[in-house]
């Protein structure tokens, strides 16, 4: 961690693992990251106020983003071939699969409500792409859905990849 103005540099992952992908908690006082090395694999939550770490899931997991309404952390889970979105409850609890599209689901965003998700996939296929670039990306259209994974809709259909989608609030 580090201030914004640059200052109070503090490490506050340790160990043999590679931890990335952080994603804080709305009240800034936890974050979820993942994990994976010869100490284990997974999602964890950490305390910032006390350094207490918490095991919430033991799988290859990867990208979480905790919701901005603070129920929920979605991730990115290899299941039957294909990478899925999920989410779970902070507790480790009500674990839910949200997408089933026998292809690459991944990158997910939360709408600044908490409401939506938006995610790259590559249920569509390769495109134009593939052909015009030596590294093709598995990820090549938009979607949304619900926080439920109701309500698909596809917003993006071209010849190039999307990927990692954003959302830009409307203050």
């Amino acid at each position: 961690m580090i201030k914004a103005d640059g200052s109070g540099l503090r490490q506050i992952t340790s160990g043999a693992n590679n931890n990335g992908f952080p994603s804080y908690a709305p009240d800034g006082k936890r974050f979820v990251y993942r994990t994976f090395g010869p100490e284990g694999q997974g999602l964890r939550v950490m305390n910032l106020e006390n350094g207490q770490v918490t095991k919430l899931t033991d799988g290859y997991d990867n990208f979480p983003r905790w919701s901005p309404r603070g129920d929920l952390i979605m991730f990115v889970r290899r299941l039957e071939g294909s990478f899925a979105i999920l989410t779970i409850t902070q507790d480790g609890k009500r674990l839910k699969r949200l997408t089933n599209s026998g292809s690459d689901d991944s990158h997910g965003t939360w709408s600044p409500d908490g409401e939506w998700i938006a995610f790259a996939s590559a249920r569509m296929g390769f495109k134009d792409e593939a052909l015009n670039t030596d590294s093709p990306q598995p990820y090549g259209e938009i979607f949304v859905m619900h926080y439920d994974g109701t309500r698909l809709q596809q917003l993006t259909d071209n010849q190039w990849e999307e990927g990692t989608p954003a959302w830009r609030p409307w203050n």
